[in-house]
């Protein structure tokens, strides 16, 4: 699957709870960073780009092999894996 299926509407509430759900600690969540390394393995970055609405080219300072991610996107993600 290259695309989501999720609605516009949809994709605009998961935003929205995975940026509460990333400020509810001021760090990354191990369990959620795992888990969308399996998101993006299965389902692959232009997935993740038609959910989060924008180009995935910038990559992580970190590890290069990964999107740099803004505050919010990894939930975001993984919380869209869910509802497809």
């Amino acid at each position: 699957m290259h695309t989501t299926t999720l609605t516009p509407e949809a994709l605009a509430e998961l935003r929205t709870l995975g940026w509460h759900q990333a400020n509810m600690s001021p760090y990354v969540n191990p369990t959620v960073a795992a888990q969308v390394k399996r998101v993006l393995a299965e389902r692959g970055e232009p997935w993740a780009a038609s959910v989060l609405g924008r180009d995935l080219s910038r990559r992580s300072i970190f590890q290069r092999c990964y999107p740099w991610f803004e505050c919010g996107e990894i939930e975001t993600l993984v919380l869209a894996d869910h509802a497809e």
